[in-house]
């Protein structure tokens, strides 16, 4: 391997390494989204649902086995529910960059097994 070559991996290595810190110091996190509904109500006398408008409800929107599921979030959580969604989408965007990182890495292994079976030839 080349002195430019160890450079360049020493740099990858040590982005890798920040990489992995960030995803082991990861907090709680959810894979979906929070979103408003509005609803009727089951009151049968709601001025409101009456006059045609719906109750704001929030919930939680997630996939699970290809299907939407939706988990209501008492106003109490919300706040939670969104933090949680924002760190899951903080640690999807490390885990692009551990993956392009990583294929960095292979690009220069496989570049430095190329040039050794140069050699042996």
């Amino acid at each position: 391997m080349g002195a430019q070559d160890a450079k360049e991996m020493a740099e990858i290595v040590k982005r890798r390494f920040s990489l992995w810190r960030e995803v082991v110091q990861a907090g709680d996190f959810v894979r979906g989204s929070v979103t408003v509904l509005r609803r009727p109500c089951t009151y049968a006398r709601c001025r409101l649902c009456r006059e045609g408008k719906r109750h704001p409800a929030t919930y939680l929107s997630l996939k699970e086995k290809g299907r939407t599921r939706l988990i209501y979030l008492p106003k109490g959580l919300v706040t939670q529910a969104k933090a949680w969604v924002a760190e899951w989408r903080r640690l999807e965007d490390l885990l692009r960059q551990m993956s392009k990182t990583n294929a960095e890495m292979l690009r220069l292994l496989a570049r430095r097994q190329s040039r050794r079976g140069r050699r042996q030839a």
